[in-house]
């Protein structure tokens, strides 16, 4: 994680009521504009992806791991941030196919933390995954509710200090790894075989970060 993810407004109140301009997204990725929240009261839009300095090829850092992440000299200076979401994909490698899950909490609002560069990006950051989503990839994205939000804007330091919420995750079509698709049909259960554990693929990288220059879906 993170390569894709969701956020649908009209069904949540909570996000309505923050007057943002947004409509339903269903397969939101790296380099778009997505919705931050700065602190306790403060939200905005940013781009996804930060510039990797010197690189001269627009490649940009759109995820980090939190294990290492104040040992990465491009993240020192960064403010923290939380992303708004209710849902994200992980690709499950499948022989030679790539199968998507569509992770979720019921279709309530939660939080990815993340970091930000005011006015040029953001990154999602990372962890190693817990069971049963390991199943599915050996990262996921950090998760939060509001009761740990301002842990983690407020400088927490492990993961052991924020919390380890429920998921429920599920197949769905191939069709979200095109990024053109972005509809409610992305998130519909489709019939797989049960996920092997160890068969993961790395859309959403584990590396210490992800690059993506000239993302496609």
């Amino acid at each position: 994680m993170c390569g894709r993810y969701t956020l649908s407004v009209s069904n949540k109140p909570a996000v309505a009521k923050l007057g943002l301009q947004s409509a339903d997204r269903f397969n939101i990725a790296p380099q778009s504009q997505v919705v931050i929240q700065t602190d306790a009261s403060d939200y905005a839009w940013a781009h996804w992806g930060i510039p990797l300095g010197g690189s001269g090829g627009g490649r940009f850092v759109t995820n980090a791991r939190f294990e290492t992440l104040d040992a990465k000299p491009l993240f020192h200076d960064l403010a923290r941030c939380a992303l708004l979401a209710d849902g994200w994909y992980e690709w499950q490698r499948v022989g030679s196919k790539k199968q998507p899950w569509y992770h979720h909490r019921g279709g309530d609002l939660f939080y990815v933390a993340g970091v930000n560069q005011p006015g040029v990006g953001c990154a999602v950051v990372t962890q190693g995954a817990t069971e049963p989503l390991a199943k599915i990839h050996h990262r996921q994205p950090v998760l939060l509710d509001d009761q740990h939000l301002d842990s983690w804007l407020n400088g927490a330091q492990s993961c052991e200090e924020l919390p380890v919420l429920e998921v429920s995750f599920h197949p769905v079509s191939t069709r979200v790894g095109n990024t053109r698709h972005d509809d409610r049909e992305l998130i519909v259960p489709v019939d797989v075989e049960e996920p092997a554990v160890g068969q993961t693929a790395d859309l959403f990288s584990g590396g210490e970060i992800r690059i993506a220059g000239g993302y496609k879906g």
